[in-house]
């Protein structure tokens, strides 16, 4: 029997897994900002073709939607597992269970989704089944992580896909509530890179190691997205690493109550091709999206 327990010595129990550093007391069913107690929440597992094609490769990439997050952005396509916690409690055992299940299943890699508040326990069940992970392991996150939990996963993620969100601090607090993002995911992001180097494929085009930096393009917001591309080719070798540019932002999940009034359109052709056009000239290689992918029915049912 693998013994699966989390070890923490006093100072540990108060969460500071994520750059919020809330404290809470999650083992004894407090919540931080991501809503979640100690118990593992997942909403859905299985094989998913709508990664980037060295993610998804020929069958899928395996998937693990976590419930809760760390950002809760106002815009999020997943809004009914980051904010309304929809999902099921798992064990460790569980969790270790559905990624030897998803690899059985032919998956590409094992893809943990919004994994951040839950990373004692995947790290955890990442020691005992490493061995027996013959695929990639992807940390699927939204760029706000501390490194020192960061480092806690050194050795375990194979794949690092953050999204890089905001530059300007003040958008970043509007839109996901989140002090001095822009630093705190280049420092995210400067550690991923150390942990994994550059980008490694095998013969069929599928990544097997490396950091591929996710931006999503929202409405008025391209210089934002600009300087971020100018930001992490200033940060990090842009020949190592991958970047995806995505267009598929949709205002369909948007909450009434949404105060931003720019939010509620699609990003024009104009804001996408001109964040593309920077990416090319700062000779970054990577991914781009239709723009049909603007659409809710590209969201999981959960």
């Amino acid at each position: 029997m693998v013994n699966l327990t989390v070890f923490k010595d006093g100072s540990e129990m108060k969460c500071s897994l994520c750059p919020r550093n809330c404290q809470a007391d999650r083992e004894k069913g407090e919540t931080g900002f991501c809503g979640c107690t100690d118990d593992i929440i997942i909403a859905r597992s299985a094989l998913h073709m709508y990664e980037e094609p060295c993610i998804c490769g020929k069958n899928g990439s395996g998937t693990i939607f976590f419930s809760g997050c760390n950002l809760r952005c106002v815009f999020c396509q997943n809004y009914e597992i980051s904010h309304n916690l929809k999902g099921r409690i798992v064990s460790q055992e569980e969790l270790l269970e559905i990624m030897l299940k998803l690899q059985n299943e032919g998956a590409e890699n094992i893809n943990l989704v919004t994994p951040t508040h839950f990373a004692d326990q995947i790290a955890s069940v990442l020691k005992s089944i490493k061995p027996q992970l013959h695929i990639p392991v992807v940390y699927n996150c939204g760029g706000y992580e501390s490194v020192a939990t960061l480092a806690k996963l050194r050795g375990l993620i194979d794949i690092y896909m953050p999204d890089f969100k905001y530059m300007n601090d003040d958008i970043a607090m509007k839109y996901s509530s989140a002090p001095h993002y822009a630093k705190t995911a280049s420092e995210a992001v400067i550690e991923m890179f150390k942990q994994t180097g550059a980008v490694r494929y095998d013969k069929n085009g599928k990544l097997l190691s490396g950091l591929l930096v996710r931006h999503l393009v929202l409405p008025s917001c391209r210089k934002d997205s600009i300087a971020i591309l100018h930001h992490i080719a200033e940060i990090l070798p842009v020949k190592d690493i991958r970047i995806s540019i995505m267009s598929q932002y949709t205002p369909d999940f948007l909450s009434d109550d949404c105060e931003y009034a720019n939010l509620r359109r699609r990003i024009t052709n104009f804001e996408y091709r001109s964040v593309c056009d920077c990416a090319s000239l700062l000779n970054f290689e990577g991914y781009t999206q239709e723009r049909q992918s603007a659409s809710s029915i590209y969201t999981p049912e959960f």
